[in-house]
């Protein structure tokens, strides 16, 4: 008889979630998005107890200015380069005019990928809006990326080498965006 009984009340159980699930299907949902209890001073208003109140959600536009990839989560801003000391010479030597030619300028390095074995560098040349990835031995606006590594990548142009690194603030005793021999 128990068996009976209990079979019984689990299939009233049963029928009851039914009903109660078809008298909900056909129940109409608000949908709409929930308006600001905001009085005129700004504050929020007094509700009824029990409602659901959002505090403002604010302006996340510093948020996703802060750079993903730096150690700092502080926008780059490269120090000023100090030309290098020239020594003046006593005698006048005539010398060509100098010709209007542009610098040449390195690519900015954004990040640097390794994975099995093969090394590629995120670089955006100088004036463009996107960067490209690129891997050992492609040229870049003009310079050959020579080599890769976790923190630096080497660009070679017209005989001259230059290192460009991931974090300029770290790089070993070289001003940043030097070149060299």
């Amino acid at each position: 008889m128990t068996g009976k009984f209990a079979g019984l009340a689990l299939a009233a159980a049963i029928a009851g979630l039914v009903a109660v699930n078809l008298v909900l299907y056909d129940t109409p949902v608000d949908i709409a998005p929930i308006v600001s209890a905001k009085g005129r001073d700004g504050g929020l208003a007094p509700s009824s107890p029990g409602s659901l109140q959002i505090p403002e959600a604010g302006d996340f536009s510093e948020t996703f200015e802060r750079p993903l990839f730096s150690p700092t989560r502080r926008k780059f801003v490269p120090e000023p380069v100090q030309p290098p000391a020239v020594e003046v010479a006593s005698v006048a030597v005539e010398q060509p005019p100098p010709q209007n030619l542009a610098p040449i300028v390195a690519p900015s390095l954004l990040g640097i990928s390794i994975h099995g074995g093969a090394a590629k560098a995120l670089l955006r040349i100088a004036g463009a809006d996107a960067a490209v990835w690129y891997g050992n031995g492609e040229i870049v606006d003009g310079w050959t990326l020579s080599a890769i590594d976790k923190n630096q990548a080497v660009l070679e142009r017209d005989g001259k080498v230059t290192r460009i690194s991931l974090y300029p603030s770290v790089q070993d005793g070289q001003p940043v965006g030097s070149v060299g021999q």
